[in-house]
């Protein structure tokens, strides 16, 4: 396991019996100290124990039925977990965790109007990067920047218009912006825009570089 991580994070792979002794163990301290943490643990272990006895005695929710697959790479983004890992130089099992938080609403962290991001640290070889997924409703723009360092996006799902430099990207494209750049992006289409970044030294927004608004 690669970087500081919400121990969340570790919840759904407990719960199928695929942690590491000294993994799990840290699960088990912290849902032994948190009433709502054994609560979502419980969730994740109801469901698993449906989904190995062929039978369902209780609809799990769709966030967590959707989380479990995606651990266990049959997730709706399965397609895109060997880049993942490439981009933020994790390995596949790590790549298809980080991925099953764009399943968890909570994980979710608004950053502006329109603009929502799922911030976590990257591998070794990107340590001083930005990395996370960004969502952008349908018309959200997210506001003219600087790059400090290359950016590299994935586009997961919806179309964005990348401007000034008039360029359309939607579902599986790449783009690399280098440094110095400067560009805003807006969510074209009916439908939110979805992207995985990893902004080498970050960005600059007004003058000011932009730190990701994350959670406790």
């Amino acid at each position: 396991m690669t970087g500081a991580i919400d121990i969340r994070e570790l919840l759904a792979l407990y719960a199928l019996g695929i942690l590491e002794a000294d993994e799990a163990a840290l699960v088990e301290r912290a849902v032994a100290q948190d009433p709502a943490l054994a609560a979502e643990l419980a969730t994740y272990q109801q469901t698993t124990a449906a989904l190995a006895e062929g039978v369902a005695p209780v609809a799990p929710a769709p966030d967590v039925q959707q989380r479990l697959l995606a651990s266990i790479g049959g997730g709706r983004f399965e397609a895109f977990s060997g880049r993942m890992a490439k981009l933020f130089d994790v390995t596949v099992e790590r790549a298809r965790e980080l991925l099953g938080l764009i399943e968890r609403p909570a994980s979710w962290v608004p950053q502006l109007p329109g603009i929502s991001l799922v911030h976590f640290e990257g591998g070794p070889a990107v340590a001083t990067a930005d990395c996370g997924f960004v969502r952008l409703d349908a018309g959200a723009t997210f506001p003219p920047h600087t790059h400090l360092g290359e950016e590299i996006v994935t586009v997961l799902s919806g179309q964005l218009h990348d401007v000034p430099n008039d360029r359309l990207i939607g579902p599986g494209d790449d783009y690399v912006q280098a440094e110095g750049t400067h560009h805003y992006l807006v969510c074209v289409g009916p439908e939110a825009c979805l992207y995985a970044s990893r902004a080498n030294e970050g960005i600059e927004v007004l003058g000011r570089r932009a730190r990701p608004t994350t959670k406790p």
